[in-house]
């Protein structure tokens, strides 16, 4: 059983604040909301929506981990909350990212502010960022929250 209901609300709200602050940008001023083949929820940054392969898009999709034991009747169950949120972009043939540092700080900043696992992959040169690519891609970094209050302190 999946429930993306906290993916989404988490996607929704990341959304809007990006669409906020790159509503006046000069280079990625657009974002669009999609989901994956399993439903979980995907926002694609780019220029006026422009989305092929070695312009500047940013790609977030946010999903949950599989629990350990399935439920009663063997199916696989995801946890409630969002676990991951990847963060994918394109490299240059230089092998930096096709985005500016200043889109993808914007969109590593929002995305922080969700609490949620953060996994970067990097798209080879060559290669639209896409659902498929980011699939197939390994993420090149992971960025956990490191504050973790305590009920009752």
């Amino acid at each position: 059983m999946q429930s993306t209901a906290k993916a989404l609300a988490e996607a929704r709200d990341l959304a809007a604040a990006l669409t906020l602050r790159l509503a006046n940008s000069s280079s990625i001023n657009f974002v669009r909301q999609a989901a994956d083949a399993q439903n979980w929820p995907m926002l694609f940054l780019s220029v006026g929506g422009n989305e092929a392969e070695g312009q500047p898009v940013i790609v977030l999709r946010i999903k949950g981990l599989v629990r350990p034991n399935p439920d009663v009747f063997g199916q696989v169950q995801y946890a409630y909350a969002p676990h991951t949120l990847e963060l994918a972009y394109e490299l240059a043939s230089s092998a930096k990212p096709i985005p500016s540092a200043h889109d993808l700080f914007i969109a590593m900043f929002e995305s922080t502010k969700t609490g949620i696992t953060i996994l970067q992959e990097e798209i080879a040169n060559g290669t639209a960022v896409t659902e498929a690519s980011m699939n197939a891609s390994n993420p090149v970094s992971e960025l956990n929250d490191l504050y973790w209050p305590n009920k009752g302190v």
